[in-house]
């Protein structure tokens, strides 16, 4: 009877749903520090691509083209007349 009462003792112990809960806690945890060094590192980058605060200055606006009005790039114009 000695081993029937081990097997019955190891699968009633009281601590199984605690051990679940901290290796469903820690593995919950690496996938959100995963996450963020991805969000907020040049981890999610392919290797070679500059980051996004070494990127190359903008190009100069092109020369206008039209006598129109212009606002942030965007030509404003009247209606042609009817």
């Amino acid at each position: 009877m000695g081993r029937l009462e081990d097997i019955i003792a190891r699968n009633q112990r009281p601590n199984r749903p605690r051990e679940r809960l901290v290796v469903s806690l820690s593995f919950g945890a690496i996938v959100l520090l995963i996450l963020g060094l991805t969000v907020f590192t040049s981890l999610g980058l392919p290797p070679g691509s500059p980051r996004a605060d070494q990127a190359a200055p903008a190009p100069a606006a092109p020369p206008r083209a039209h006598p129109g009005r212009h606002l942030h790039g965007v030509l404003l114009r009247a209606p042609t007349p009817r």
